[in-house]
């Protein structure tokens, strides 16, 4: 018989279950327990359950409901077979096939009409596997109008624009009679299924004695009846998790009382609340507003009228969550009773306990809510909550922790980041479950790409990505130095999209040649056989970057972008599934020389294109179809592979929320509960019948998501923590969380009350207490000030000092041993002062940080960026200095690929070439007579260490130094000038160094040599000290004070802050000054004393030509 137990609790149905195996065994060794499960998810939580309890797990089963029903329908029944011929793959590709014959049909004009605004295959494809997926729900759901429209009645698709779907549905029965297939599908198998269990002769061979179906929170009306009548034949054990001892059918979501009045009151001549209002029950608010899907279905099981067994246990009223979950089980809507009338009641009524709010401690945290500025920030809060967890139980396991969010694969980057990358003494065992396979395996990713690289623009982007590849790369004999060198190539030739100019035409896009790849690839042979002359040669500029040994991968990357090229034509049109087959085939073996870690990839798409294969078979499908719809169909088999083997691998679990996750933990944690992301919600499809006539059971996501919210409620043991997204990371406005989040916040302010508050005192106080809102970043100092009980951080890595004292020690511990060396180049002490922190990073520690990475653009150039900008006035001016001819390389430049296409960048080529050309008309006056270089070599004895400083001046004119440049003059060029001016004066050279700059320029005047000297000793001393600890000084800020400081002291410190912390290139964005200074407070005392120290007495010699402009 069918027996149901109800519990709140599922590890007592868990001991159940367990003692039920233990006590009374299969009496057939060879036929293996069945206990049905909602998720593999759940099957792996009681695998593991029942091997601890019992010992060893062997020989259960842990089938889906809809399979082992199946599976029963084939023992007990004639001619079923062991895959119905209406399961929704096979719906599809029948669609594909006879969609298209009655498109002209009267009926299927608004599809006709459809499908006529996009030829598209794939649209003819996307739409039969949405009515596919429709008709395989209306099996399961509406069988009685299944069973209608094979009888002639079209009700209830009466409306003018739905009768095609019982038209459509009758020619897949008949297509599938046609092919003498058997006629069971789930509509007509379960009244047929009940029927044949009450003949005593039925054979149930190979089905247990027994059966248990586990923790299920729905299932449809018929598969309850169908395991009903299996109840009459073998012992079923419905296990239910019930939140509610009570009977909880009828009550109602509070906000659908609220509407019921509001339509009440629109009425005309309405007055007061509405009718019959007053004989509704809330019960407790939470289970009526997020429990309709288990409300729907303990509706549907206790209309059976089974017997059934009570199994609840009460949380406790200790804690708060203990308290919640609590009430919910005992149907209590504490504080529904207003205070002021228990405050007036003077005990002469009754008042119901379970209605007054409950007190807790103000160090109670069993429910707790986060508000963090992004995603990011959710996961760093996240582990810092956990470690104090840790700490503060010595008990708790990473085991008994899950972490759930509405989609795992948006977080999983910024989970890895964090939990991948903690310090040892803080490392937390982690996995990440349901992540796709495309996802989890890149060589999936590559292969989907590739088999639609027909209808690719051929970004850079793209094409890297596929070229990175370790499998491709191995194919193309190529190491990863090879690839970095191709990167660069990419950049220098001015590589952005399109193959060429064909290649661009069938994406759509404008024909032109430049800045594609076979452009670049024409420039990089060009300039392996020519060398690097700038000249054009046959309308090619050339760029010299294939030289020696990487001269192979430049070949290697030609045999790559051919290979891309050969398939991106022959993917072209429509072909057999057959054929389509061979040249995957060949496409795989020319992408990829796959290793052992890619085996499982390959499998993975042989399995696929073999059940597609098998799928044409059955349905008799021999059209010709594009790739496109080749591609959607792997793409989705691909991503349904999900890992989610992971799942209570004894880490801490991070996984979506998904159906049955509600799995009891001392901890569960909510990330992304936001006001737009949870509860999530998929509008129907347009010509869903079951929307305009809905019933009980019916599935909703944004209903599931509601009780899976409850259900998480529910599992957590000790601590319910969420967490959600509660500012703008861009402008700090305040958002709200999911609406599931504020209904628990508004019934915890409602039914509880924090220590020292009292009972009188209302107004958000729980919430209050629950909620802790965190700053913007990690490294803020309200984590390490202790201001704030509960804002700390155990990542020492972001704690910044508040002492305005602060100095480099602390970032390195002490300073480094003394440069060894005791020849300085003129050159490093300049390019140490262009910037100090920098230049202690990359020089003495070498350290280079990823912000240097190198960035491919994927589009053209529409106008210049500053840097290449900068660079192509250099190289004119350049030109024009060597004696070239600026209109010889504005030729060169012109066919280089940095300038936007056409006319756009012939006018922003002539103005460049216009704008140089008078600079160096303006530098001619200076460069007058034979330039020579100026050796310096000077010795400083009196330092902590000997030190010769030696270099070479170029440029120097008979009338003095000349330093130029494209860009505008900065604070930088001043202070390595004035560098450059006393090593000069200092060797003996008495002359006026000018430095002009594009639109400025200013000159030094000669000073003399010991002053020079003594000057030049003191940047020599600070750069000693600069080569042990990084120097709390850069030039922008330091130029900004020092050129204002006379005239308004206070301006020029505002104005140097301002400059330092500039969304335009401020310093604070520089990651090597983060890394030491992220905060102006700790870079200021050096600006100003080194700035006054080093350069002050720049200021008297420094002039501004008069005819600066």
């Amino acid at each position: 018989m069918l027996r149901i137990y109800h519990s709140n609790a599922l590890d007592t149905l868990r001991d159940v279950l367990v003692e039920m195996i233990k006590s009374d065994p299969q009496t057939d060794p060879f036929i293996a327990d069945q206990i049905l499960v909602q998720s593999p998810g759940m099957a792996q939580w009681l695998k593991l359950e029942l091997a601890e309890r019992l010992g060893i797990a062997a020989n259960i089963e842990f089938p889906l409901p809809a399979s082992f029903l199946w599976r029963v329908f084939v023992a007990a029944l004639e001619d079923v077979p062991e895959r119905s011929a209406y399961n929704k793959a096979s719906m599809t590709w029948i669609l594909m096939r006879i969609l298209p014959e009655h498109l002209n049909d009267e009926q299927f004009s608004i599809l006709n009409q459809y499908l006529k605004q996009d030829d598209e295959p794939l649209r003819l494809y996307h739409l039969c596997a949405r009515v596919a997926d429709l008709y395989d729900q209306y099996l399961v759901y509406r069988p009685d109008w299944i069973a209608a429209w094979e009888q002639g009645d079209n009700q209830p698709a009466s409306d003018e624009d739905q009768r095609w779907q019982p038209v459509l549905w009758r020619a897949i029965v008949a297509d599938t009679e046609q092919r003498g297939l058997p006629h069971w599908h789930r509509a007509n198998m379960y009244e047929t299924f009940i029927g044949a269990l009450s003949d005593k002769h039925v054979s149930l061979a190979g089905i247990p004695q027994r059966i248990f179906v586990f923790g299920i929170s729905a299932l449809p009306q018929n598969y309850i009846e169908a395991l009903a009548a299996l109840g009459q034949k073998i012992d079923v054990h419905l296990m239910l998790a019930n939140p509610c001892r009570h009977y909880w059918g009828d009550i109602v979501d509070p906000g659908y009382l609220a509407r019921l009045n509001r339509m009440w009151l629109s009425k005309p001549q309405s007055s007061g609340s509405a009718s019959g209002l007053d004989l509704y029950q809330v019960g407790h608010p939470l289970l009526a507003s997020m429990g309709k899907l288990g409300r729907d279905y303990l509706h549907l099981i206790q209309q059976m009228e089974l017997p059934e067994v009570g199994l609840f246990e009460e949380a406790g009223y200790e804690t708060l969550l203990g308290a919640l979950q609590t009430d919910i089980l005992e149907l209590n809507n504490r504080g529904s009773t207003p205070e002021s009338a228990v405050n007036e009641n003077n005990g002469l009524y009754d008042i119901d306990a379970n209605l007054l709010p409950i007190t807790f401690s103000a160090s109670d945290r069993s429910i707790q809510l986060h508000g963090a500025h992004s995603a990011l920030r959710e996961v760093e809060v996240l582990q810092d909550q956990l470690l104090a967890m840790f700490d503060s139980d010595a008990e708790l396991k990473p085991r008994d922790i899950i972490v759930m969010m509405p989609d795992v694969t948006h977080y999983a980057p910024y989970i890895d980041a964090v939990f991948g990358n903690a310090e040892h003494q803080h490392f937390l065992p982690y996995s990440i479950s349901d992540r796709s396979a495309e996802q989890e395996i890149p060589l999936l990713s590559s292969f989907l790409q590739l088999i639609g690289i027909n209808h690719s623009r051929f970004t850079v982007s793209e094409v890297i990505e596929l070229l990175e590849l370790p499998a491709t790369l191995r194919r193309f004999e190529l190491e990863q130095e090879d690839f970095e060198n191709i990167r660069h190539w990419i950049n220098e030739t001015g590589i952005h999209w399109g193959l060429d100019q064909n290649s661009r035409a069938d994406a759509g896009g404008a024909i032109f040649e430049q800045n594609s790849w076979y452009f670049g690839l024409d420039r990089l042979f060009s300039g392996y056989a020519l060398g690097a002359a700038e000249t054009v040669w046959n309308g090619i500029a050339p760029f010299e970057g294939a030289t020696g040994l990487s001269s192979a991968a430049l070949g290697q990357l030609s045999a790559f972008l051919t290979s891309l090229d050969e398939f991106r034509v022959s993917f072209a049109g429509e072909h057999s599934l057959t054929e389509w087959i061979v040249q995957v085939q060949q496409m795989i073996d020319a992408m990829y020389l796959p290793d052992e870690r890619d085996h499982e990839a390959l499998e993975l798409i042989y399995r696929a294109l073999e059940s597609l294969r098998e799928t044409f078979q059955e349905v008799a499908f021999e059209q010709k179809i594009d790739i496109a719809i080749l591609q959607d169909y792997l793409k989705e088999q691909l991503s349904s592979q999900r890992s989610s083997q992971r799942f209570l691998s004894g880490q801490i679990n991070f996984c979506t929320l998904m159906p049955m996750r509600a799995i009891p933990f001392k901890v569960v944690c909510l990330l992304g509960m936001n006001d737009s992301d949870y509860p999530r919600s998929i509008p129907p499809m347009g010509f869903d019948l079951m929307v305009d006539h809905p019933r009980k059971g019916d599935r909703s996501r944004r209903d599931d998501d509601r009780y899976l919210f409850l259900e998480a409620l529910l599992s957590a043991r000790e601590t319910l923590y969420i967490s959600y997204v509660g500012r703008s990371i861009a402008d700090n406005s305040k958002r709200v969380p999911s609406v599931l989040v504020s209904e628990v916040l508004e019934y915890c302010d409602q039914a509880y009350r924090i220590e020292d508050q009292g009972l009188s005192i209302k107004g958000g106080l729980v919430q209050e207490h629950l909620l802790i809102e965190h700053p913007l970043t990690a490294y803020s100092g309200a984590y390490f000030d202790g201001a704030a009980d509960n804002l700390f951080s155990y990542n020492a890595r972001w704690a910044i000092p508040q002492d305005k004292q602060y100095k480099a020690e602390s970032f390195i511990k002490g300073k480094l041993t003394a440069i060894e060396n005791d020849v300085l180049e003129l050159d490093d002490l300049i390019a140490f002062y262009r910037h100090p922190i920098q230049f202690f990073f990359q020089k003495r520690m070498q350290i280079y940080f990823r912000d240097d990475e190198l960035v491919l653009s994927d589009e053209e150039p529409f106008s210049l960026e500053p840097l290449i900008d900068y660079k192509l006035r250099k190289r004119l001016l350049q030109s024009a200095v060597r004696g070239d001819g600026l209109q010889t390389t504005a030729h060169y430049i012109r066919q280089a690929g940095i300038l936007p296409v056409g006319k756009a960048g012939d006018i922003e080529l002539s103005k460049r070439v216009h704008d140089i050309g008078e600079l160096y008309e303006k530098m001619q006056p200076l460069m007058a007579g034979s330039p020579r270089r100026l050796e310096i070599n000077l010795a400083f004895e009196e330092l902590e260490q000997s030190l010769q400083l030696q270099g070479w001046i170029n440029d120097v004119y008979p009338s003095g130094v000349l330093k130029y440049d494209v860009s505008k003059v900065s604070g930088r060029h001043r202070f390595m000038t004035w560098i450059q001016h006393l090593a000069c004066c200092a060797a003996g050279l008495s002359e006026r160094t000018v430095y002009r700059g594009l639109s400025e320029q200013f000159s030094f005047k000669p000073l003399p040599a010991d002053l020079a000297y003594a000057q030049l000793s003191r940047l020599v001393r600070v750069y000693l000290e600069g080569q042990r600890l990084p120097l709390n000084w850069v030039p922008e800020p330091a130029w900004k004070w020092l050129s204002l400081r006379q005239n308004d002291e206070e301006k020029a410190r505002k104005d140097a802050q301002n400059r330092f912390e500039s969304d335009r290139g401020g310093d604070c964005n520089n990651p090597y000054v983060r890394r030491v200074y992220p905060e102006w407070r700790m870079l200021a005392p050096g600006i100003y004393d080194y700035s006054e120290q080093l350069f002050g007495e720049m200021l008297n010699y420094l002039e501004v030509d008069k005819d600066d402009n």
